[in-house]
């Protein structure tokens, strides 16, 4: 016993230093490779600490269990913010809704391209949103969806940079514009069903990510550049995408701030796939419901949700 507590005082400084930082940089961010990968892993590293912290309180190591907890409430405190703020999804109302399913097809191998048809055609979306579109895919896709979702555009690349959508509501001013030689498609939904409302989409997929400062600045004048073109629009906003970084994130904070979007998703496991697929939405809708996609061998294929306007615009505003 003598020994442990002799090992106790000479290391708990050490690391009690050791998971302030680790926080800290979960938190604040800062550029090199080591801290995002803390930032990346974020929930993970939570999980581990409070681990850790069970330790600590088996070995009575008071001072730093209370130092791993308090680590642990701040990382908690700081997810729950940077995904949504609201703890519940919406309950459903008559007001004018939108059936959204966003897919990466590169997310699993399909064993046959019927099999990725039959998921949209039987999926009940209003809207589906298709990222990683190749030749191929985007020829079979607009023969067999073509009937049942009239308005589309698509964008096929070979690289990672396909991508497209499909909708059964009528889309308005479609475009096409790019950053760098990436391109992003953006529209207006307009129909009936909306309750004479629109939304205004932006379908987006960023570069892969790689540990360097470059891919964190560029990242962060992609999301300038859809800012720029979009902020200044009145109808509720609707961004999808796959944005290849996590949602809390500096860059998808500044993003989102910047439009004033929410993460349709309530919250995050350390056992899920990477959580860079995401479906973000303006104050003027709310989010009554969220699924993940999974193909028949268990893989995470992607989401579908389902939007509500409100009936009256209100809420917290998105954590600066």
């Amino acid at each position: 016993m003598a020994t442990i507590k002799t090992t106790h005082k000479i290391i708990s400084y050490p690391i009690a230093i050791l998971l302030i930082c680790i926080t800290a940089s979960i938190v604040i961010q800062p550029f090199g490779s080591i801290f995002r990968y803390f930032t990346n892993h974020g929930v993970e590293t939570m999980f581990a600490m409070l681990g850790i912290a069970l330790v600590f309180m088996f070995l009575k190591w008071h001072q730093l269990m209370f130092t791993t907890f308090t680590c642990v409430g701040i990382l908690c405190l700081f997810f729950k913010t940077s995904i949504n703020p609201s703890p519940t999804y919406a309950a459903p109302t008559p007001a004018g809704k939108i059936e959204i399913l966003h897919l990466n097809i590169d997310n699993y191998d399909w064993k046959s391209y019927e099999e990725l048809s039959d998921l949209l055609l039987q999926s009940g979306a209003d809207f589906i949103s298709i990222q990683e579109l190749t030749p191929d895919w985007d020829h079979f896709l607009q023969q067999q969806l073509q009937d049942s979702f009239p308005y589309n555009s698509s964008i096929a690349s070979i690289g990672f940079n396909g991508l497209a959508i499909y909708s059964k509501i009528p889309i308005q001013d479609i475009e096409t514009f790019y950053y760098k030689d990436i391109p992003n498609i953006t529209g207006l939904l307009k129909a009936k069903e909306l309750g004479k409302k629109a939304i205004r989409f932006i379908s987006t997929y960023t570069n892969p990510p790689y540990d360097s400062e470059k891919f964190y600045t560029e990242l962060k004048e992609h999301f300038t550049t859809i800012i720029k073109k979009i902020k200044n629009t009145s109808e509720a906003k609707l961004a999808l995408g796959t944005y290849n970084i996590v949602p809390w994130s500096s860059e998808m904070k500044y993003f989102t701030n910047a439009l004033g979007l929410y993460n349709s998703k309530r919250s995050t496991s350390p056992f899920s796939d990477g959580d860079y697929e995401h479906i973000f939405h303006s104050s003027s809708l709310e989010c009554t419901r969220f699924n993940e996609i999974f193909s028949v061998d268990g893989s995470k294929v992607g989401m579908t949700v389902r939007m509500q306007f409100k009936s009256r615009t209100y809420g917290p505003q998105p954590t600066q």
